[in-house]
């Protein structure tokens, strides 16, 4: 079955942007976070880091490592089946033992 477009008058428009009115006034969850952080005494936040994951502090410290992937989509099809197919082999193998 495939995708369908939708009827021409409810596409957009070329440069018509979906989000009108923008992103709303006020703080975002990430900026009241850190703003509540920064706010605590040196002893809370040690106590609220300790409670954590140290892998969870240690990206906020230093952020997220940078992902660089050579994956792409149509490398791993070929070689999930060729795996499938030798497992199938394998287990097929041993049933017959």
């Amino acid at each position: 079955m495939g995708y369908k477009q939708p009827p021409k008058e409810y596409q957009w428009k070329k440069g018509q942007s979906g989000n009108i009115k923008g992103r709303p006034k006020g703080k975002t969850l990430k900026e009241f976070a850190r703003e509540y952080l920064m706010s605590l005494p040196d002893d809370e936040k040690v106590e609220y880091l300790a409670s954590l994951p140290t892998e969870i502090v240690w990206k906020m410290a230093e952020g997220n490592p940078e992902n660089k992937s050579d994956v792409r989509v149509d490398n791993i099809q070929p070689i999930l089946v060729e795996i499938i197919h030798e497992r199938k082999e394998d287990n097929t193998n041993t049933d017959r033992v």
